[in-house]
């Protein structure tokens, strides 16, 4: 059933998955980790605030406590209090001045975070209190009858914190220190601004619940209604924080923290609801499903464009071979019946009219190149250069001068092993005969300055290679390399036989050339490596053809090459020969200059 299905759809549904598929993916993904950082985000700046409104709450205590302990500890305070009802009417008013001046100068100090204060004196069962309203009421008190402060006749205690109708007081008895008998008392009234800023730092979303409570578990001001919630309402019953480290946990419903202040004074939990993390990630998360649909949408539209343009040539292709079918061709590995089937039918027969064509072509181009080259041969007269060269060594012989002689000596082997044969290959043997040929011409060339180190295996020289293989590369060392570096030279060949190959090394100390350039021409010989290999196995029209053209143009370039060099060397002949007739006083200069 698949193989009979459109090609084009089969494309479409494929890029619709593979591109729609991931988007929808990372939208599902993202939408997790969204919620994820929401929560870790929410649970982040709650901690913060829980360590704010605990450092602000601190500071409350720390505040009241030194309150307390200035008013304990002034002696001249304690002094009075044992006149308050002296019968003398002039001490009993200076000492109702001094607890006035005393309390009024504690009170208008820490009016910003107390709004009322009262000295309770155990012994006459009376209170002083100083208020924005009083400022000095002396009236008969019992702290029996009062609840708040009874807390401080049955031992000693520090600090307390107790809810009252009227606001939330702190809480300080006086005792003797003798047999820690009580002696009095002093109660500060929380001003209600100090629990609204608790909740201000605290109530960061707005659905939050916030409990401030005393060392006994009572709810005090700023606190919220009690929750519908099991385990929030135990934790609010249960003990106080037994560490002062802030305890996290989370509920079926809540975010809970909890935070013990001070030395265990006071108490804040706080809650957050769930609903109000999925509130806060809810747009985040919209955003970005609507952003995935978006982008699947937009994919599954490319997709659709981007396959029927692809199968688009294709589909036309395959109804235009379908019409022009190759007569006698048979299809042996064609087995799907989808468009992609009929362009292999039509391939397969285009590929073998095309190897023929590749075949008959590079047989054509091989003649051509023959016939080129015997064409070439042809033009030099291998006769008339051997007489003109014997006639330059006679007269170099006859003037005496035996280097001319060896020098066309040495070109006629050049140019007989040029053209003398008609062999495609030769031996490795005659191939470094020659190279040694042309080393000798450049060692005259180069006198004094070219040292030449030859080192071959003798097993290797019985190979057969093509020829002007060695010494073309030679002479680019020459070319390239040496000739740019000033000073003396190096040029060392060695060549070996290494299992069923010959390898052949030619070592020269010329300038050397830059990595980059040397990186194009090894590209260059691979590619062209690669099109001759394709092109003599037949596979593929157009490389084959570009390498037949290649291999043309290097014989002609090579064929060139010779005959420019033939040229020369008879010219350099005819030149040593009349400078040698010219005077033996100046020949060693001229030959120098000749070179």
């Amino acid at each position: 059933m698949l193989k009979r299905t459109s090609l084009r759809m089969r494309l479409t549904v494929l890029m619709i998955c593979l591109t729609a598929l991931p988007v929808v993916t990372v939208t599902w993904l993202a939408a997790g980790n969204t919620r994820s950082s929401v929560e870790k985000e929410i649970v982040r700046a709650d901690t913060s605030r829980m360590l704010w409104a605990d450092q602000y709450m601190n500071e409350l205590i720390e505040q009241i406590d030194i309150l307390f302990y200035t008013l304990q500890i002034d002696q001249e305070l304690m002094r009075g209090l044992g006149n308050i009802d002296n019968p003398d009417p002039v001490v009993q008013y200076q000492t109702q001045e001094l607890l006035r001046d005393k309390l009024t100068s504690a009170f208008h100090a820490n009016s910003r975070k107390v709004d009322d204060l009262t000295l309770y004196m155990q012994a006459y069962r009376k209170a002083f209190t100083v208020n924005y309203t009083t400022s000095g009421l002396i009236r008969t008190f019992d702290i029996a009858a009062n609840e708040p402060w009874s807390r401080i006749s049955r031992g000693p205690v520090n600090m307390y914190f107790k809810q009252t109708p009227d606001g939330t007081y702190a809480y300080h008895g006086i005792n003797r220190f003798e047999d820690r008998a009580l002696i009095g008392g002093i109660s500060v009234r929380i001003d209600r601004e100090v629990w609204q800023e608790v909740g201000r730092i605290l109530r960061s979303e707005p659905d939050s619940l916030v409990y401030v409570l005393n060392d006994e578990g009572e709810l005090l001001s700023g606190s919220s209604e009690l929750p519908d919630d099991a385990r929030l309402t135990e934790l609010l019953r249960g003990p106080a924080p037994a560490f002062a480290d802030m305890e996290f946990e989370r509920t079926d419903r809540y975010f809970v923290f909890q935070k013990r202040i001070g030395d265990g004074q006071l108490a804040v939990i706080k809650a957050v609801p769930l609903s109000s993390v999925s509130r806060s990630a809810r747009p985040t998360i919209e955003a970005g499903i609507w952003t995935g649909a978006l982008f699947a949408a937009a994919s599954a539209l490319l997709s659709v464009l981007v396959s029927l343009g692809i199968s688009r040539p294709i589909v036309r292709l395959a109804r235009t071979m379908r019409t022009t079918p190759v007569q006698g061709f048979e299809s042996t590995s064609v087995i799907s019946r989808d468009e992609i089937g009929l362009l292999e039918r039509g391939y397969n027969s285009m590929m073998e009219r095309i190897r023929q064509l590749i075949e008959d072509e590079y047989e054509r181009e091989i003649e051509v190149k023959d016939a080129q080259l015997l064409a070439l041969q042809a033009q030099i007269n291998p006769h008339f250069l051997n007489n003109t060269l014997h006639m330059i060594g006679g007269m170099a012989l006859k003037k005496k001068a035996p280097e001319i002689y060896e020098v066309t000596r040495v070109i006629g082997d050049l140019l007989r092993y040029a053209i003398g044969s008609e062999d495609r290959t030769v031996p490795i043997a005659d191939e470094l005969t020659h190279t040694r040929n042309y080393l000798f011409i450049q060692e005259r060339r180069f006198a004094g300055r070219c040292t030449i180190e030859l080192d071959a295996d003798p097993a290797a020289l019985e190979g057969r290679l093509p020829k002007f293989t060695l010494q073309p590369i030679v002479e680019n060392a020459f070319e390239h390399g040496l000739q740019r570096k000033p000073g003396s030279w190096r040029l060392a060949i060695r060549i070996r036989r290494i299992g069923g190959r010959i390898v052949m090394l030619v070592l020269d100390e010329g300038a050397g050339m830059q990595a980059d350039e040397l990186s194009r021409i090894r590209a260059e010989l691979r590619s062209a490596g690669g099109a001759r290999r394709l092109g003599a196995s037949g596979e593929g029209g157009g490389a084959a053809c570009r390498a037949c053209g290649r291999a043309e143009a290097r014989t002609r370039h090579r064929a060139s090459q010779r005959r420019r060099a033939a040229e020369a060397a008879i010219r350099r002949a005819l030149r040593h020969s009349r400078l040698e007739r010219s005077g033996a006083g100046n020949a060693g200069s001229d030959r120098r200059a000749g070179g």
